[in-house]
């Protein structure tokens, strides 16, 4: 023998806890904001622990993330260091393949000289004036 409001408030209850289909979307809409509140927690995760360092930093725990930033910041560093001289080595090196190519290039054009010369020398077709201007030549033509 229930009462009169005791049987509307099960009914209330019952409609209210009754099975009904989801919104279209609504899945991809939790999915999508558990995701991005998993993702704020995270990232707010890591930077509460990075900044906890600043708090106390000769705790133990801490130390270990200081020698962790000095050792990184060391090798950031001596690797820029070490870039920059590499570089340098590099662009010296570059200058002075430009200075040897310059030096073959004049070298080639001399011993081209001096071979033309010498094949005129051997094929006799030297001429008149080019002897004048040889020493050897205005020797022989003195005596």
């Amino acid at each position: 023998m229930k009462s009169e409001l005791m049987t509307r408030f099960e009914d209330e209850l019952r409609n209210a806890l009754r099975r009904q289909q989801p919104p279209q979307g609504f899945a991809d809409r939790v999915l999508a904001r558990a995701a991005e509140i998993g993702s704020r927690q995270l990232n707010r995760a890591w930077r509460d622990l990075w900044l906890k360092i600043f708090d106390q930093p000769l705790v133990p725990a801490n130390l270990l993330r200081w020698a962790t930033v000095t050792v990184v910041a060391v090798a950031l560093v001596a690797g820029g260091v070490y870039y920059r001289s590499v570089q340098r080595e590099r662009a010296q090196g570059e200058a002075a393949k430009q200075r040897l190519l310059l030096a073959l290039r004049i070298a080639g054009s001399k011993l081209q000289l001096a071979k033309t010369r010498v094949d005129q020398i051997n094929s006799g077709q030297v001429n008149s004036d080019k002897l004048h201007s040889d020493p050897t030549a205005n020797q022989q033509k003195r005596e």
